[in-house]
């Protein structure tokens, strides 16, 4: 299993790449913060500009969340709803003081990942990608190249969580200057998971 140390001596870069406004990562376009709207849950184009980061969502895995009914697809809107409320009043992430805590504020968060059994299309991979630009404090981002940086199986969410958090707590003292170095476009501090982030699923410079 790797940790953020070992990629430090890269880390300013790969970082530095991904802000820079004439690049092509999505620092311009999904790193911008969903509008603000009445309940606070999520629209369909908070669902569709998760394919920013590389996700395929189409009106199949779209519309019926947003359709009039009672099935997985409408309970699981609810609970991306529900999440998005919860994280964006939780603590950054690496506050919590102790692994009891961070399983206690991440239950909304479970929820979803557990309402996409059934839903075409979606995943608790779909769930980060949507769920972050909401809470970019709180939610990490989940995809393969995360889970095999922790080295952890998928579907094992509160596992991937504590060892990240652990590796994220064992790091402050060059991710937080990282961090308060940039902003996102629309003029908010860049998060530590942000960049935590961003390291992980970066490669290596060349």
């Amino acid at each position: 299993m790797e940790t953020l140390e070992d990629r430090r001596g890269w880390a300013g870069q790969v970082v530095a790449e991904y802000v820079d406004p004439a690049g092509q990562f999505a620092f311009g376009t999904y790193d911008v913060a969903p509008l603000p709207r009445e309940g606070g849950g999520v629209r369909p184009e908070d669902v569709l500009a998760a394919n920013l980061l590389s996700l395929r969502l189409g009106w199949r895995e779209v519309i019926p969340l947003f359709a009039a009914g009672d099935g997985p697809a409408q309970r699981l809107r609810a609970a991306l709803d529900d999440a998005v409320v919860a994280m964006r009043s939780a603590p950054n992430f690496e506050d919590h003081e102790d692994e009891a805590s961070l399983t206690d504020a991440y239950g909304e968060l479970a929820a979803a990942n557990e309402a996409t059994r059934g839903v075409e299309g979606w995943t608790p991979v779909t769930v980060s990608k949507v769920l972050h630009r909401f809470a970019p404090h709180a939610v990490p981002i989940v995809d393969s190249r995360v889970l095999a940086f922790y080295d952890v199986a998928r579907g094992q969410g509160a596992e991937l969580r504590a060892r990240m958090w652990r590796d994220v707590r064992a790091n402050l003292d060059w991710l937080r200057p990282l961090a308060a170095a940039h902003t996102t476009p629309d003029g908010r501090p860049v998060t530590v998971l942000w960049v935590a982030d961003i390291i992980i699923w970066t490669p290596p410079p060349k």
